[in-house]
């Protein structure tokens, strides 16, 4: 089946059109776009019976964002610059117009209006649930809600970091007696959660990040309350089975659409990524999102795209070249 763009919504003026034609009110009109088990498969089939611009291969990439300067004193302390560059701008730098933005050690603080009025400009905007770690509160998802109910390019919620642990090692390994991983939240929690995610009358998708050492039926009773996943592969060594672990991911959960997250730095070591491991990740992907196998890519960090890092340089430069192609 052929992969809609993950994160579409329904048009205001479609929505009033339905509205119109079947006399129904507005949160009747609603329920009927969205559906009951918050498929997305009747709004696919009511935007498509309107012309729509070629889908471009720009419009399914994504930049990570976290706040200017979080990885400084960490993860780039032994590079000779620090970043200074916001998320938007990095956005922009990259030439990209959608943004993962991710919460990092509290920052930004609640609420986040002020805050977000730099992302009003993006196509696309999925804010976090769980922030970097997995940190995550009440109070805090009750503020991405309230944000997400008032800025209408908000169009889905990830959970970083979500599983404790597993990050990478053989997930077959895993031991499973022990009962599923340990988590932000609880599958009752996500559940709860998920039911909150109607907004304007649209079901917003919920993005679990999930690491290639967590492909396990350990995961599974989380994943079934979530809707996408993004793929990460933290050791760059294991980059070589990439196409491996992809294909145990859609074994595990065959119904999830994916995404594809491509790490721009080695986190792992605190060191550049070689070039060629960059370009041989971002090419895999590219093949499975031009064979409808991936929803999109998404390019890790804003918080180094100043920093003129090989990977990042080549990654800008391929968004460049292939990004305004048409998809099939």
């Amino acid at each position: 089946m052929k992969l809609r763009h993950p994160l579409s919504f329904v048009p205001v003026f479609l929505l009033a059109a339905t509205v119109l034609c079947e006399g129904a009110s507005p949160p009747e009109a609603a329920e009927r776009v969205v559906g009951t088990g918050g498929s997305s498969a009747s709004v696919t089939a009511l935007v498509s019976e309107r012309p729509a611009a070629a889908e471009r291969v720009r419009d399914r990439l994504w930049i990570w964002g976290h706040p200017a300067g979080v990885y400084n004193d960490s993860f780039l302390k032994n590079l000779p610059r620090k970043s200074r560059i916001e998320p938007i701008a990095a956005a922009e730098a990259m030439g990209l117009k959608n943004v993962m933005f991710i919460r990092y050690s509290g920052q930004p603080e609640t609420p986040f209006e002020k805050y977000y009025k730099p992302f009003r400009k993006m196509d696309q905007v999925v804010w976090s649930l769980t922030g970097a770690g997995g940190a995550t509160s009440t109070d805090e998802r009750a503020a991405v809600l309230k944000l997400a109910d008032r800025q209408p390019n908000i169009t889905g919620f990830i959970l970083d970091d979500f599983f404790h642990g597993h990050v990478t090692g053989d997930a077959a390994k895993i031991d499973l007696t022990k009962g599923s991983f340990k988590a932000s939240l609880s599958p009752a929690q996500l559940r709860e959660l998920r039911a909150q995610l109607v907004i304007r009358g649209r079901r917003l998708p919920l993005i679990s990040v999930v690491y290639t050492g967590q492909i396990s039926p350990a995961a599974l009773d989380h994943l079934e309350q979530v809707d996408q996943i993004t793929l990460w592969t933290w050791e760059p060594g294991d980059l070589k089975h990439l196409e491996r672990n992809f294909q145990r991911l859609k074994a595990l959960v065959p119904r999830k659409t994916i995404l594809l997250g491509c790490y721009m730095y080695d986190f792992s070591k605190s060191q550049p990524l070689p070039v060629e491991l960059m370009e041989e990740q971002v090419k895999l992907g590219y093949e499975w999102l031009l064979a409808d196998r991936i929803a999109g890519i998404v390019f890790l960090a804003t918080p180094i795209c100043d920093l003129e890092l090989p990977a990042v340089e080549w990654s800008r430069e391929w968004i460049s070249r292939v990004g305004d192609r048409e998809l099939p």
